[in-house]
């Protein structure tokens, strides 16, 4: 069993029964809970482990939602100075082009910042607008609804060979979710006067569908890996796009073939903080990146190399969703820990280190097409999920590690790419770019 094998399953049942297309009344149902069912396959089979849960984020007082032509839905992550660096140059330059930008808090990071928090006002609207919310489900559900998606689960479980108890009972509370959220969001929405939505965090797909429904012209600026195989961003079908942003802003021209035709492609080249880092000297050390859905094997990777070749510094970088002390016990599982190996904390800044290294390994981390943009030689261990960055292995700018072997041969024939601006074109101006948005 494989993530291509699920994901082929999934493609061949969206195809038998039409489901990009499915409609439960006005909400496309399968558009809403691809990604969810997708992800719990794959940890059900154990291709994936589960990411750690969030910092929870406790209730914060309401404040007034200000009137600005540009809304900014930041990445829920943030580096090692508390900022999201995919929207700052964003709002910086909304900011000069049209004056304060009402931009929401998200993330335990932003607690306290005095920003309308998103998770307080997505409460409160599933709070506010669930009653109306189960009466439309009531109204527009009907038996064939349940029918379509008894077959599908069947397929799946049947084809894959996984207990999907959890889904089986039609998904009626994830309309209803779905529903209540909207209807605020597209509230707030229709009020705010905004004429544009720059959603980094875009996954959030009641206030896209919002957002849209409001008719504000959403823009999901690129921030991090996408391929064919992207359970939320994959559609062949341009039905698929419903609920993705109106343009999607890609840092080269490689990005974005997956996809639908609805959504415009446009080419912002590198982001500031990968230019930044351009021109360090390298040093002769390994850097292996953390993955949380193949965190313990990484690990064992990375202790198995520098156990292997004792003249090498190798650092592990666990995913900043990682726990420092989780890896570490994960890591000191398989035994004395090798001299050479380090491991750094999980929000340590992670160009400066690739900036830095010779080599960098990972699986299909977004810190793998950065590293070949800043000149080392990439290795990809051929784990589940690898597929999603084929690309670098077929196009010769990154080695399959696939065996024991396959190591010594990275290491001492692998070259910097010479290609990587189809991955992170030459930046342009961010500032002329958001004025055209605005005022075209």
């Amino acid at each position: 069993m494989s993530l291509e094998k699920i994901w082929s399953a999934i493609l061949a049942v969206e195809e038998a029964e039409s489901l990009p297309e499915w409609r439960v009344g006005d909400v496309y149902l399968w558009q809403v809970i691809r990604e969810r069912l997708y992800t719990h396959i794959a940890e059900q089979l154990g291709l994936s482990q589960p990411v750690p849960a969030k910092a929870e984020v406790p209730a914060q007082r309401e404040v007034p939602i200000q009137e600005s032509s540009v809304a900014v839905l930041p990445f829920v992550r943030r580096d090692a100075e508390g900022q999201d660096p995919f929207s700052a140059g964003i709002i910086q330059a909304a900011e000069k082009v049209s004056g304060p930008a009402l931009v929401f808090g998200i993330g335990a990071e932003d607690v306290g910042s005095g920003l309308p928090q998103f998770e307080t006002l997505d409460a409160l609207f599933k709070q506010r607008a669930r009653f109306a919310a189960k009466l439309r489900v009531v109204w527009t559900q009907r038996k064939h609804h349940a029918e379509t998606w008894a077959r599908v689960i069947e397929f799946l479980e049947t084809e894959l060979s996984v207990d999907l108890a959890k889904y089986r009972a039609f998904p009626r509370w994830l309309l209803v979710d779905f529903i209540s959220r909207e209807i605020g969001w597209f509230s707030l929405f229709r009020t705010s006067k905004a004429k544009v939505l720059f959603a980094v965090n875009a996954w959030q797909l009641p206030t896209i569908a919002a957002a849209k429904r409001a008719g504000l012209r959403v823009i999901e600026p690129q921030h991090g890996v996408i391929s064919t195989m992207h359970p939320r961003l994959a559609w062949s079908n341009p039905a698929g796009g419903a609920y993705l942003a109106d343009e999607f802003w890609q840092w080269g021209n490689y990005w974005g073939e997956c996809l639908p035709s609805s959504v415009k492609r446009v080419t912002i080249g590198a982001p500031a903080f990968l230019t930044a880092q351009r021109g360090v000297v390298k040093k002769r050390q390994l850097l292996v990146i953390g993955q949380p859905q193949q965190s313990k094997n990484i690990i064992q990777f990375a202790r198995f190399i520098a156990a292997s070749v004792k003249n090498l510094e190798v650092i592990f970088k666990p995913h900043p969703q990682e726990k420092l002390d989780e890896a570490s016990v994960v890591l000191d599982s398989f035994g004395e820990r090798p001299a050479n190996l380090s491991i750094v904390d999980p929000h340590t800044a992670t160009l400066p280190l690739i900036a830095e290294s010779e080599f960098v390994v990972g699986v299909y981390s977004t810190a793998l097409f950065e590293a070949v943009a800043l000149g080392s030689k990439v290795g990809v261990l051929k784990l589940d999920g690898w597929k999603h960055v084929h690309n670098l292995v077929i196009d010769g700018d990154a080695t399959l590690i696939a065996q024991v072997s396959d190591i010594g041969k990275y290491l001492t024939t692998s070259k910097p790419s010479l290609t990587s601006k189809r991955y992170y074109a030459d930046p342009v101006d961010l500032e002329k770019l958001v004025s055209e948005v605005l005022n075209g």
